[in-house]
């Protein structure tokens, strides 16, 4: 489950619209709900899912045909607002661009279109403008945003650059975030930065990626605006996060009942960090192994300690007390912006680390069978129950009485 601000290249670009001279990220439409928070799944109302499968079954029949599906309510938008104007120069694209933004879809369907149509429609009027722009141009309002929006969508493929080109775009990130002082033109760069990390760390050789964080973060989290500097703190937070491997980590926070946490009374102990929160369905999945885990290996020297990025103190505790959680849970405010979220950049959850007993990061991905693995090896076998211990030892004399042949 991700984090909605930091989503993958191809969420953060479809959204691009321009609202009152600013970039948004979420165009609705008319008779949409505002949308929910990342931690909750929103429930579609009878509409809103008849028009979702209505567009479903529409992409399904124009899979491999390059056709637009177009369902229901989505014929109602005017195609021509989607073409880039051919003459005219910068002020009448960025009039284009604007009025886009001004479109309001009706339905979920025609929402979902729309979004991809003007994303590419978007993106081709701001190479236009970046070709043809003069100094006088760069001072209009919303060239900034244009150009942002151009970084977004330029970021997206960072994964299959050159380090050439990869290097380039990241210059022309930097120059998004210092050269204007557009607080709204300056989180589209910084977000793009971080599209362009997140492309690499999951491209063939992550490594890139702590390289492009600790770069870019370090600018973006120069910013005068607090907002966007986060960011910045949040991608500084991804290069150490994705350079713990064979490192030492440090923990530290505020467990439930006040305390503050000793992460130095851990040492000896193999412990599965792990970052979760009550609404993230694949942390509660997850939970049933983790408990196997820990009854299997606790007496072994096996130790869980949660980090909860829950927002609702109430809700975490009433869960806690249910399922009669047995490890430390480091709780401090903040949800994801929360200390050891922010640290770490951890944007995704389950997001589960496994220290060894010198502190050192042996896996990041301790989940599911993968963690009773780790643990065999870390720990050894688990002993057999007793009682099964016992039914071995019952049936030794016999055994031993049919060999002898008597």
């Amino acid at each position: 489950m991700s984090i909605s601000r930091f989503r993958r290249a191809g969420g953060l670009i479809c959204g691009l619209a321009f609202l009152g001279g600013s970039l948004s990220l979420q165009a609705r439409a008319d008779d949409a709900p505002a949308p929910a928070p990342v931690r909750k799944v929103p429930k579609l109302s009878a509409q809103q899912a008849a028009q979702l499968k209505a567009a479903i079954e529409a992409r399904r029949a124009a899979d491999g045909k390059g056709e637009t599906p177009a369902a229901g309510p989505v014929a109602e938008i005017d195609p021509e607002v989607y073409n880039v104007p051919e003459e005219g120069g910068v002020k009448e694209l960025l009039a284009f661009i604007k009025k886009l933004g001004e479109v309001k879809p009706k339905g979920f369907a025609q929402l979902q279109v729309h979004r991809a149509k003007s994303t590419k429609a978007i993106q081709a009027a701001a190479e236009k403008i970046q070709k043809i722009a003069t100094p006088e141009d760069k001072k209009l309002e919303g060239y900034d945003d244009a150009m942002a929006a151009l970084l977004l969508a330029r970021a997206g493929e960072a994964a299959t650059l050159s380090a050439e080109d990869l290097k380039k775009l990241c210059d022309e990130i930097k120059q998004g975030v210092t050269g204007t002082e557009v607080e709204a033109a300056q989180r589209q760069a910084a977000m793009a930065a971080m599209t362009v990390a997140r492309g690499l760390e999951r491209g063939p050789d992550p490594k890139q990626a702590v390289e492009v964080n600790k770069d870019l973060g370090a600018v973006v989290a120069k910013s005068n605006h607090p907002k966007v500097a986060e960011l910045g703190q949040k991608m500084l937070g991804s290069a150490r996060r994705l350079d713990l491997l064979g490192n030492q980590v440090e923990i530290n926070g505020t467990l439930m009942n006040g305390d503050k946490f000793d992460w130095a009374s851990y040492r000896g102990k193999v412990v599965l960090i792990d970052f979760w929160a009550t609404w993230c369905g694949p942390c509660r999945a997850e939970l049933p192994n983790v408990k196997k885990n820990y009854e299997a290996y606790h007496d072994k020297g096996f130790e869980v300690v949660g980090i909860s990025l829950d927002r609702e103190r109430d809700k975490l505790e009433e869960f806690l007390k249910d399922e009669g959680t047995p490890w430390a849970t480091i709780y401090d405010e903040g949800g994801w912006d929360c200390p050891m979220a922010t640290y770490y950049g951890v944007m995704s959850i389950p997001n589960v680390w496994l220290v060894d007993k010198e502190g050192r990061v042996v896996s990041t991905r301790a989940r599911g069978e993968e963690l009773g693995r780790l643990l065999a090896d870390l720990l050894g076998p688990v002993d057999p129950p007793a009682e099964e211990k016992k039914d071995d030892s019952d049936k030794k004399p016999e055994a031993a009485k049919d060999a002898g042949g008597k």
